[in-house]
């Protein structure tokens, strides 16, 4: 089975450079542009399912990736952002220093009280991973399947896969608005095929 895992398209709070964490942001107009455009790059591809985190800007870039296909997009509380408390809707040179420790040195991550770890993170990816994709692939190994997530929330489900620990948590492609990561899924065998596919450009 093979699994596309594409981040939303951009956000006002992108442009600004804010933290997201779980905050509920919506794409702005060059967000859904992104997403059009990535929709026609994967027009062709027939998949047979859809999911994505119930956040608004996730959501609305997998309908639009949707297009006329007959098939319900799946929104699954496991795929929301990683939360991150105090310093979501904060610019970046305006983090707490623990918040900064995230994205230099995420081996050494304690995140405050409001925050989410990045084990609970790898808890929740897991749980999807091992209960939904992979019943699905031994169901139906030929499928297609979509998922709609967030810069962090992807490198959870990235570290699952590729059984990385948490220091590596940043390996491989930053994956920018709308790119897309594919990986193949054969019950509990992982392969990650592709890293950072950007159909935008690179703003």
């Amino acid at each position: 089975m093979k699994v596309y895992v594409i981040r939303h398209g951009s956000t006002d709070w992108n442009a600004e450079k804010r933290l997201q964490g779980n905050s509920n942001t919506k794409l702005n107009e060059k967000g859904r542009e992104q997403a059009r455009t990535t929709s026609e790059a994967l027009k062709d591809i027939d998949f047979k399912y859809i999911f994505s985190s119930p956040l608004d800007r996730a959501y609305e870039t997998a309908c639009i990736l949707k297009r006329d296909r007959n098939i319900e997009v799946i929104k699954d509380d496991r795929l929301i952002e990683m939360g991150f408390g105090v310093d979501e809707g904060v610019t970046f040179e305006k983090r707490t220093p623990g918040c900064n420790v995230f994205f230099e040195a995420p081996g050494e991550y304690v995140p405050h009280e409001t925050a989410e770890s990045i084990e609970s993170l790898f808890e929740r990816t897991a749980d999807f991973i091992y209960n939904v994709l992979v019943p699905l692939s031994e169901k139906e190994p030929d499928a297609k399947v979509l998922i709609s997530g967030h810069g962090a929330m992807n490198k959870g489900l990235m570290g699952v896969f590729l059984k990385r620990d948490k220091a590596r948590f940043w390996d491989g492609a930053w994956q920018r608005n709308c790119s897309i990561t594919t990986y193949e899924v054969n019950g509990k065998d992982f392969r990650m095929l592709e890293d950072g596919l950007n159909y935008c450009g690179l703003d």
